[in-house]
């Protein structure tokens, strides 16, 4: 952009939409590629969308962090893991899977076991109030999924699903 041309926001509060295009604007102005800027803002406002709302209508009332719940449901689903493998399926770091956990112990939902065969490996399994708190907080949170995507239809919402994967399966390694 030649330094006498300046693309001008207008400073009232901006709406999101009107942000959006005149950063794909300012983004197309300065040669770079609007078309994945606009895919990348969509997939954070989404993001955020989500993980606000969750936080807010199921995670928080039920007692849960986000971490939290992310470890319950791993451990719903999977049953009892090594601490590794429950940081390998939920992307979080393992000092967050350990403090998460210890909040968790706390608070009588999960507990950690030594495993008889290798006492230096431990366990992580829902207790029986764990695994009931986590169904019905999971059982909220799929009334709400099925809220969030109502206006997609099941045609569009399973393209959706294979688009999103197909980024996840061939998403670049860090430089």
């Amino acid at each position: 952009m030649a330094e006498d041309q300046e693309l001008t926001v207008p400073r009232a509060r901006l709406p999101a939409e009107s942000f959006e295009r005149h950063a794909g604007e300012r983004i197309e102005s300065e040669g770079l590629v609007r078309d994945t800027f606009h895919a990348m803002f969509a997939v954070f406002r989404v993001s955020a969308l989500v993980f606000n709302d969750l936080e807010n209508t199921i995670y928080k009332p039920a007692g849960f962090s986000l971490a939290g719940f992310r470890v319950m449901f791993i451990l719903w689903i999977a049953g009892d893991l090594e601490q590794r493998d429950i940081a390998r399926l939920s992307g979080i770091s393992p000092a967050g899977i350990s403090s998460a956990l210890n909040t968790l112990e706390r608070d009588g939902l999960v507990e950690r076991r030594r495993t008889s065969t290798d006492r230096r490996l431990v366990t992580v399994g829902l207790t029986a109030i764990g695994t009931e708190r986590l169904a019905a907080a999971y059982r909220s949170q799929n009334a709400r999924e099925q809220e969030m995507f109502s206006a997609v239809s099941g045609d569009d919402l399973h393209e959706l699903i294979d688009l999103l994967r197909r980024v996840i399966e061939t998403y670049p390694p860090p430089r």
